[in-house]
């Protein structure tokens, strides 16, 4: 079997990857958590360092598929998990029926076609095709409305300077904060 390595955006991903992996017994031969901006550097050096396949999820997933030969497996956030986001997010903004913005790459989200009925809200989804988009979804987003903002760290960033509450979702846990200037 070849060496797997796991590269994650946040330390606390880590973390929370590290208590699961223990659980299932994968063989995961090395675990980092990487500054997007050193994602194809590290995904390479891991490469060299003999990892047959990488686990990313996002921004940092997309680029190490557009820029290394290796299968790259990703990290998707669940229905449950985004289910949670949603009721928090409710919660959050105070409204009847909310407009809550999904901001990220598709890949990093799982269908959501019905969350509307099922959560009385308003979602709208703002898919970037690479990574100098995300900004610009996020900012239509918020132009467009968004009680709150749901996304990977260039989303929430976004919504954190224009003051508009935001949730990020890492692995297998939610984290979800008000995030105000």
């Amino acid at each position: 079997m070849g060496k797997i390595v796991l590269l994650v955006p946040r330390e606390e991903m880590l973390y929370l990857a590290h208590n699961i992996l223990q659980e299932k017994k994968y063989a995961i031969s090395h675990m980092m958590a990487i500054q997007t901006e050193h994602t194809v550097v590290e995904a390479r050096n891991a490469i060299a360092a003999g990892a047959t396949i990488l686990i990313a999820r996002g921004l940092q997933a997309s680029l190490i598929k557009q820029y290394t030969d290796v299968p790259v497996v990703e990290i998707v956030a669940t229905a449950q998990e985004m289910a949670l986001l949603v009721v928090k997010a409710k919660q959050i903004v105070g409204k009847e029926k909310p407009t809550i913005a999904v901001v990220g790459f598709k890949n990093m989200f799982c269908d959501m076609t019905y969350f509307e009925t099922i959560y009385d809200i308003s979602l709208k989804t703002y898919f970037a095709a690479n990574g100098s988009e995300l900004k610009e979804k996020a900012l239509e987003a918020m132009a467009e409305g968004a009680d709150l903002m749901i996304g990977g760290d260039i989303a929430v960033e976004a919504a954190k300077e224009a003051g508009v509450p935001s949730c990020f979702s890492p692995l297998q846990r939610i984290l979800c904060a008000l995030r105000f200037p």
